[in-house]
């Protein structure tokens, strides 16, 4: 676990991007709580100084110090005084309720169909990114964090979605792009806050696991074309289970 964390340096670089809305406070709320929910920031973790989260997002320190104070009251941060103190992702996260697909559906409207053609794009085009540029190391925290993903059963969906969010977000990140890796990291919180409401079967995650297994064996032989095509499996099989469950356009 350790190993993967130290990896993927460049997920959390994803999460402290400038931020450019007229919703400025909503946006940051919104970006640090999904990167919490999805694991890009863990338990325990340290965030940036309020000053550095400033610069980082572009934004003053006023709205990002209300947000961070939103998120703690939420429960999601704390505080920590004196010698090491800092912002901190709190130890044990709030449970979690999760939505009604067909409200999250709702809410989106057009959007989500155009977020599952956007998602098939950047994913793929990611896989073949990272077989072309994924060296031993590489290969080696992508599989540990497939091992953590295979260790969740169907009784524990929404660890095991975190999980393989982050694998999609780390995978991105052999790219060595932070706007893809941005990207995906989006379009997995999307995602996940549908399919955490949605039945789900351990055959389902056995699916998924021997996908990322072959993903994996593309990526590690360096062979673009496979892992594109396995890609495109995963992805085309999750657009099939939401087409079946819940309406999507």
């Amino acid at each position: 676990m350790e190993a993967a964390r130290r990896g993927i340096a460049i997920d959390t670089d994803a999460v402290f991007t400038p931020i450019r809305t007229a919703n400025a406070f909503e946006q940051t709320v919104e970006r640090i709580g999904r990167a919490i929910k999805m694991g890009l920031l863990a338990p325990g973790e340290r965030l940036p100084a309020e000053r550095e989260l400033a610069l980082q997002f572009a934004l003053s320190r006023s709205t990002v110090r209300e947000a961070l104070r939103v998120l703690a009251e939420a429960g999601y941060l704390e505080a920590r005084r004196g010698r090491g103190g800092g912002t901190f992702v709190v130890a044990v996260l709030p449970q979690l309720r999760a939505r009604d697909p067909h409200d999250v559906v709702r809410d989106l409207g057009p959007a989500l169909a155009d977020t599952l053609r956007f998602r098939r794009v950047v994913e793929i085009g990611s896989a073949e990114l990272a077989a072309d540029r994924a060296t031993p190391a590489d290969v080696e925290r992508i599989a540990a964090l497939m091992d953590e993903a295979a260790r969740h059963d169907a009784t524990e969906y929404p660890a095991y979605r975190a999980v393989d969010a982050r694998l999609h977000v780390a995978i991105a990140s052999l790219s060595g792009s932070l706007r893809l890796v941005a990207a995906i990291t989006e379009v997995h919180g999307v995602i996940s806050d549908i399919m955490n409401g949605m039945p789900r079967s351990d055959e389902t995650l056995s699916n998924s696991t021997e996908q990322h297994h072959r993903l994996l064996a593309a990526i590690s032989r360096n062979d673009r074309d496979a892992a594109r095509v396995v890609m495109r499996e995963h992805v085309e099989g999750i657009e099939r289970l939401l087409s079946g469950l819940v309406p999507v356009a």
